[in-house]
């Protein structure tokens, strides 16, 4: 059977910065396909791994650099596959470094003896960011502010700030030390801290949560020990309660540590996980921990002061629970965000592998998007928990996670845009390389790369040190149609798109729809360019176009036609999909008007004296022809249509002919063949 190679050449196309095919590239048609490029979709979607006492990285302290490493990179490609964009990597769980750090001492977590370097060494912060970079993912640092010892973190050794600092902690009944947060000597430390990390590191937020003064049951359910501190306040003129006191030391370290952090590095995120629960009676139906006076977190303030980022309240409880409903309490802290920052609230997945479990949990991911459709997102508590439950991994992925999305923008950090990247294709027979380089690339952090099979678009987000991105021809049996690419900040702010023209339309091989072979054919030489529509039923755009095109075959071959093959060389489905029909150097046996010598054929499939003729199938036709009269070396003062040659049919059918009549499918054409060859016609 004859085959035709039918894009046989590589080349390439090259667009500037803000160009498009559509309205901007000098010599191009005006816009055809009125199909706008997706918004794609905006959602936080970020998960806690722990360090602290092991619980989700490294599996136990002391592992060889090799296993952390390997047991790492399995976490990150899990999220990377389930379609994560962020994790929340503990790097400070008491008063120690998971990084190499002149402040603190190495953690007992990830070698087994505080203070001790890993061997061989690397760092293992940086190679979380690298890791989690190359997969697409945020990475934000998070630290305990006042956790100087746990009563998992090993013996106190001297290199701990417990002995180098003694006069900055306490111990607590139950075996902590904790910092005494009303000194600001710890406040000092706290922020040295935290900057040293925002400034020698590339991450993207730093993360605190709801450890700020310790839960009561960490000292025996009796009060804070920091009655020194205390005496000195009073004794210095003092006047506030001890309660205010200690929520407004806690306060004045919120606030100076998000000013140092958006002084040094404006895009880096400040987000805290607070108690779920501000008070008691707020919203009025709750009940359960105060964590205003037990905690000292003013947790309400610091949303109200814009002093985050973004605020993750730790929602641990399902959405029919009277007393600390998940949406009552998502709601309330709505309300009180009135400085509009990101509301991404923590989710507890916990142990329970159950089909319950998994559906309250989806379905919490789904109120918080009914509630805050303008900037979803959710934290998974903690990230083992989904590793290790399967099913609502997989329910993640076949649900509220099947596609990909972008963190939100953060404008109040940037609303500036990046500029629009500048794009390239290099476009075989099989296949179509979209390249890609920017103006700036420290203003980007991801590339989305869209793409339309027939009249349905996809999307692909890309990290920020990837370059290109291959393409199929075709897909599901529907033709690359479109190909446009944006660049994303660190602030989440997404450039226009640039578009950029398939030079060559897509024609899907016979193969692709399993062909009969042809017979003895006669030959031609094309010497002008005539449209049909096949007139039969109408042809929906989710209807098979392969299986039409096999019974028109079956047909015009059968023992009452005994024709040589389908009798015409292109065929257009509605979604714009070209199909190889005829060889275009034959011509049929009948040689009728409906099967002229000379004629190269291209006919929609359809009936379109009824269904509708998109501007995308406008577009799809003008390429085509522009794209056959240069193969051809065809004029285009002949194009015509099946009308025109015939007084006994109406083909191509009224929603078509008007556009040839008038002549506009003409001028698009010679518009077309100007911007690609200079001339106009080749006769």
């Amino acid at each position: 059977m004859y085959t035709r190679l039918l894009l046989l050449t590589t080349y390439t196309i090259f667009i500037f910065s803000g160009f498009s095919y559509a309205s901007d590239r000098k010599g191009a048609p005006p816009a055809q396909n009125v199909s706008p490029v997706p918004r794609i979709p905006r959602e936080f979607r970020a998960a806690w791994v722990a360090t602290v006492a092991n619980i989700n990285w490294p599996s136990k302290p002391g592992l060889p650099v090799a296993q952390q490493q390997k047991e790492a990179l399995a976490l990150l490609d899990f999220l990377q596959a389930h379609h994560f964009n962020a994790v929340i990597f503990q790097v400070r769980p008491q008063a120690d470094a998971l990084y190499k750090s002149a402040l603190e001492p190495w953690s007992y977590f990830l070698t087994g003896i505080q203070g001790k370097a890993p061997e061989p060494f690397y760092d293992p912060l940086q190679f979380w960011i690298d890791a989690a970079h190359a997969r697409g993912l945020e990475l934000h640092v998070w630290l305990n502010p006042y956790r100087a010892h746990h009563v998992s973190g090993g013996p106190v050794t001297g290199s701990s700030l417990v002995k180098t600092k003694p006069g900055l902690v306490v111990k607590l009944k139950e075996g902590y030390w904790w910092f005494d947060p009303s000194l600001k000597a710890t406040q000092d430390h706290g922020v040295n801290v935290v900057m040293d990390i925002v400034k020698r590191y590339d991450i993207d937020g730093v993360h605190f949560d709801d450890y700020f003064y310790p839960y009561p049951s960490y000292n025996g359910n009796e009060d804070f020990p920091d009655s020194l501190s205390w005496t000195r306040y009073q004794r210095s003129g003092g006047r506030l309660s001890r309660g205010d006191w200690r929520r407004q030391s806690v306060n004045a370290f919120i606030h100076r540590l998000y000013t140092e952090i958006k002084k040094e590095k404006k895009y880096v995120k400040f987000g805290i996980s607070p108690f779920g629960i501000w008070r008691p009676g707020y919203p009025e139906s709750v009940t359960g921990f105060d964590q205003y006076e037990a905690l000292y977190a003013d947790a309400r303030l610091w949303l109200n002061k814009g002093w985050v980022d973004y605020f993750s309240p730790q929602l641990y409880w399902p959405i029919g629970r009277q007393e600390q409903s998940f949406p009552v309490l998502l709601g309330w802290w709505a309300s009180e965000n009135i400085q509009h920052r990101h509301l991404w609230p923590g989710i507890s997945v916990g142990r329970d592998t159950s089909g319950v479990n998994t559906t309250e949990v989806i379905n919490q991911i789904m109120v918080d998007r009914g509630i805050l459709p303008n900037s979803s997102g959710a934290v998974h508590w903690s990230i083992s928990s989904v590793i290790k439950n399967p099913g609502l991994a997989d329910a993640l992925m076949e649900g509220p996670y099947k596609k990909q999305a972008l963190v939100p923008s953060s404008p109040w950090l940037d609303a500036v845009a990046p500029a629009a990247p500048r794009v390239s294709l290099v476009q075989q027979a099989d296949g179509v390389t979209v390249q890609w380089k920017h103006m700036n690339n420290n203003d980007v952090f991801h590339w989305v790369i869209y793409y339309q099979y027939g009249t349905a678009w996809n999307y692909k987000i890309l990290n920020h040190a990837e370059r290109s991105f291959l393409l199929n021809t075709q897909a599901n049996g529907h033709a690359l149609q479109r190909i446009a690419v944006s660049a994303v900040d660190r602030s989440g702010n997404e450039s226009p798109v640039t578009e950029v023209p398939l030079n060559k339309v897509v024609i899907l091989p016979r193969s692709s729809w399993q062909a009969a072979d042809a017979k003895p054919y006669k030959q031609h030489r094309p010497v002008r360019i005539t449209v049909h529509h096949e007139g039969g039923k109408v042809l929906p755009e989710i209807a098979s176009a392969v299986t039409r095109l096999r019974n028109i075959q079956t047909w015009c071959m059968g023992t009452d036609r005994k024709w040589a093959d389908i009798p015409y060389h292109y065929l257009i489905a509605p979604d714009g999909s070209v199909f190889e029909g005829r060889n275009p150097l034959t011509v049929g046996e009948t040689n009728t008007e409906y099967d002229p010598t000379g004629h190269l054929l291209i006919c929609f499939l359809g009936n379109y004296e009824q269904q509708p003729f998109t501007p995308h199938l406008q577009d799809v036709l003008t390429r085509l022809i522009a794209q056959l009269c240069v193969e051809y070396r065809l004029s285009s003062e002949t194009l015509s249509t099946h009308r025109d040659h015939s007084k006994i049919t109406s083909c191509p059918g009224k929603n078509i002919y008007p556009l040839f009549e008038n002549g506009s499918i003409k001028k698009q054409v010679k518009t077309l063949l100007k911007a690609q060859t200079g001339i106009t016609t080749f006769r």
